[in-house]
């Protein structure tokens, strides 16, 4: 039982692990244009690259999307040009009473190429954020720092796995 309980322990550290690399946030879970997006610092090749994934019913990135970014107690706005990935899509349905009532998940996936002075801008903490996603922009402002700090400490996280190879 011992042994159990340790390899539970484990597993659940590392699964932890796993998702603080990420920073993620639901919008409007119930409206027309909620989604969930998530934030992921990846080191490919010595360039740094943020990979946005936005998981929705109907929302997809364009080909050439943007991130538009503005920081608190600046007027500087950054803007990242992205390259999108991929679109995954599945389908299914519920059964409420003798009714069908049909869903679509999509996730669609892009990334953004940053240097290492644009991603100290995230230290000042992100008051806005927009990405160029179809048929609805998605736009969210915080009232305080929710992604900015994290983005950037998940950024070094990920520097130093890169270094230390």
């Amino acid at each position: 039982m011992r042994k159990w309980m340790c390899l539970l322990m484990v597993l659940i550290a590392c699964v932890m692990q796993l998702k603080a690399q990420s920073v993620s946030y639901t919008y409007k879970p119930f409206a027309e244009e909620g989604c969930t997006v998530s934030y992921t610092p990846v080191i490919v090749e010595n360039e740094a690259y943020i990979v946005v994934s936005v998981q929705s019913d109907r929302l997809v990135f364009s080909d050439n999307p943007t991130m538009m970014v503005r920081f608190f107690n600046t007027d500087q706005i950054l803007q990242l040009e992205g390259k999108k990935l991929n679109t995954t899509s599945s389908n299914g349905g519920i059964l409420i009473g003798n009714v069908l009532v049909p869903y679509t998940d999509m996730k669609a996936m892009a990334q953004f190429k940053i240097t290492e002075d644009q991603i100290e801008l995230f230290t000042k903490g992100v008051e806005k954020i927009r990405l160029s996603i179809f048929p609805i922009a998605h736009e969210r402002v915080f009232k305080s720092d929710k992604i900015g700090m994290s983005l950037f400490q998940n950024y070094q996280v990920a520097k130093d796995k890169a270094k230390n190879f």
